[in-house]
């Protein structure tokens, strides 16, 4: 083989190797990116020492927790959390429906009885999907 052949040789492996490497990292990013997608998820925004209460704060967190252990995915964060402040809440406690794509769907916030029933309904159908 001359020389000019060779190197077009190399040329091309390096180049291979490159884009195989590139598509490899790429990989883990990319199957991450599909689980989210594919995954709606509930942000609860609420003082957990409210919990226990009869309230309709507690009634809500024991409601959402209930369907976290059903399989929905669901991030608790507290009224002085910086997530809070990243979905604009305003008022505890807010529960948030999230697509797959991450975007908020649905805002329940407060604890009447009509918001309890809306954030009931919201979390029934996430968990029939779920199965």
């Amino acid at each position: 083989m001359n020389a000019k052949a060779l190197a077009v040789t190399a040329v091309v492996v390096a180049a291979g190797a490159i884009v195989a490497a590139k598509t490899m990292r790429q990989r883990p990013v990319e199957a991450a990116a599909a689980a989210r997608s594919t995954t709606p998820s509930i942000v609860l925004v609420a003082d957990p020492r409210e919990a226990g209460t009869d309230c309709g704060c507690g009634q809500i967190i024991r409601r959402v927790r209930e369907a976290k252990a059903r399989g929905v995915a669901v991030q608790e964060l507290g009224p002085a959390d910086p997530g809070a402040a990243t979905y604009r809440v305003a008022v505890v406690p807010t529960v948030l429906v999230l697509g797959t794509d991450g975007r908020v769907v649905a805002r329940r916030e407060g604890e009447s009885r009509e918001t309890l029933a809306a954030i009931t309904a919201d979390l029934a159908a996430l968990e029939s999907s779920k199965r």
